[in-house]
């Protein structure tokens, strides 16, 4: 039993939990990646049954004030096993770094044909992948892949204030009044 839990990583930090000779920051270390473990198996848990697959991870990327910095979305269609679809798939990166600051990255694949999109307002960044194109394209051949296209973009826009409050002021007008007052009934 103890063989088999130090096989995986949730095991091996699992027992640094329960090791007296641990010291205690690194066991309360520990606690918290068991825990990130966790969550992440209960949110990957999902019917094996459906056809499609939409799972989302939050990488264990801590920026300077805390927060997470990373994440993954994907969707994908699902095998006779219920595995994802590597060569049928959707990947959303949601990425805030110090040198690349707030970056999304937008991949596409059908039947292993990629088409990429890089989403950045630092003109620098987008440079820089539109020079690596070649590369990135031989990168993905080398592993089965054929890259078909790379776009870069500057991050989408937020709603301004006054759009929101446009939407709002209509949504008002399907709201009743507040109700002032008490009934009584005797």
């Amino acid at each position: 039993m103890a063989e088999a839990a130090a096989d995986t990583l949730k095991g091996v930090l699992l027992q640094v939990m329960g090791s007296s000779d641990a010291p205690p920051a690194v066991k309360d270390a520990a606690g918290q990646i068991v825990a990130q473990l966790t969550g992440q198996q209960l949110l990957l848990n999902t019917d094996r049954t459906a056809p499609f697959a939409q799972v989302t991870l939050f990488l264990p990327m801590r920026g300077p004030d805390g927060e997470e910095t990373a994440s993954v979305h994907i969707q994908s269609r699902r095998g006779r096993k219920g595995e994802l679809d590597a060569a049928n798939c959707r990947l959303w990166f949601d990425l805030d770094m110090k040198q690349l600051g707030q970056t999304l990255v937008d991949v596409q694949v059908v039947d292993r044909i990629v088409s990429l999109k890089l989403h950045n307002n630092d003109p620098w960044v987008l440079e820089l992948l539109e020079g690596r194109r070649e590369e990135m394209a031989a990168a993905a051949e080398s592993i089965g892949y054929q890259l078909s296209s790379l776009r870069t973009e500057p991050l989408p826009e937020m709603k301004t204030a006054s759009g929101s409050a446009a939407v709002a002021a209509k949504l008002a007008e399907y709201t009743p009044d507040s109700y002032k007052g008490v009934d009584y009934r005797i």
